[in-house]
């Protein structure tokens, strides 16, 4: 996590000046070797320390190479999307695709597991091989960065502060501002928790396997609900702040039951307010921002989601530590319900965000 954090932002920089294809293609090559490096430990005969250090270079290219996709990824999925004429459906595809991306780590975990148990380097081959697919794919994309000629012919630093330039530009537009600290703050949150609640689960009586397959049931009903919420971009804040008020009243309700199956339902709907907004807010942030800096604020606001995450994790293990996991998600909830109704007081709606 550490390197991608760093790599994060330069690496949205490296997509609005050079092609985003080529950035993204690094960013493969170098997450296909990082298996291969994992994959190694299994065959060669190394002394504990060599493995260490395998695995410690295995996960900062992964990290590194996640940020390379990062930004890069979305910003040429929306600009396909819109040169095909699509723009006003960008959120309903979004959701599409986070639930096709669910479905697909659910069936590579439960294959890894199976082909694990066969050839312990064999899933890390075959991550290779996917990887490999997608270079295919990303080669025969488009790549429809606009003024991209007009920034390569200026000089690099330049270049560097006309895209950095974004974020100057969003201080000076409280809505997107906000909206941006709004989604940062909501995903932090959310993956702050989740971190931490696979072993409560365990210790309210869900064995391992359970408990994996809990967490995977989770992601699918988050994907299939961020496939509708683009129905919600037609209703005012109002509405969408009052809907996702309930969810988290209800789910907060859940969670105070003395009843392990209703826990789990409760800290499932914390988990879908992520994918109900997800989906809406990254239409309006992407109509807001220009496709010369659209990688690089992107990348931001990952950066700034991992920021946050690691500065709330701590905040919320304390607290599960001091008062319990239930007084934790209860103050969580209220929390994002109080953060809900400060986006409905400065947030305009989603046509008045240019």
């Amino acid at each position: 996590m550490f390197s991608q954090f760093i790599f994060e932002i330069p690496s949205g920089v490296l997509s609005d000046i050079f092609k985003r294809k080529t950035i993204i293609m690094m960013g493969l090559i170098v997450l296909s070797i990082s298996p291969l490096v994992i994959a190694a430990t299994s065959y060669l005969q190394l002394a504990k320390g060599s493995i260490y250090m395998l695995l410690a270079i295995s996960f900062f290219m992964e990290g590194v190479g996640n940020a390379l996709l990062s930004g890069a990824d979305d910003a040429l999925f929306y600009e396909g999307i819109r040169e095909g004429g699509n723009e006003k459906e960008y959120s309903k595809i979004r959701g599409k695709v986070q639930l096709f991306g669910a479905i697909a780590t659910g069936v590579a975990t439960f294959l890894g597991g199976i082909f694990y148990e066969f050839e312990s380097g064999l899933p890390y081959f075959l991550q290779t091989a996917a990887l490999l697919l997608a270079m295919v794919i990303i080669f025969f994309v488009e790549d429809l960065n606009s003024g991209l000629e007009e920034r390569q012919s200026k000089t690099k630093r330049q270049g560097i502060f006309d895209v950095l330039s974004v974020f100057k530009e969003m201080t000076r537009s409280p809505n997107i501002c906000f909206l941006f600290s709004f989604i940062a703050l909501t995903v932090a949150t959310v993956d702050a928790v989740f971190t931490l609640l696979p072993d409560y689960v365990s210790k309210i009586g869900f064995s391992a396997s359970l408990n994996g397959g809990i967490f995977m049931i989770y992601s699918l009903i988050g994907g299939l609900v961020a496939t509708q919420s683009y129905r919600l971009s037609s209703l005012s804040y109002k509405k969408i702040t009052f809907l996702v008020i309930l969810v988290l009243l209800a789910g907060t309700l859940f969670d105070v039951q003395n009843n392990s199956y209703q826990f789990l339902i409760g800290i499932g709907l914390l988990y879908i307010t992520e994918d109900i907004l997800d989906p809406i807010v990254m239409g309006m942030l992407n109509l807001w921002v220009k496709d010369q800096s659209r990688a690089t604020f992107i990348s931001g606001l990952s950066f700034v989601i991992s920021l946050v995450t690691m500065i709330i994790n701590p905040i919320v293990g304390y607290a599960v530590q001091s008062y319990g996991t239930v007084n934790m998600l209860i103050a969580v909830s209220f929390g994002m319900i109080i953060l809900f109704l400060a986006a409905d007081v400065f947030i305009l709606e989603s046509k008045k965000i240019v």
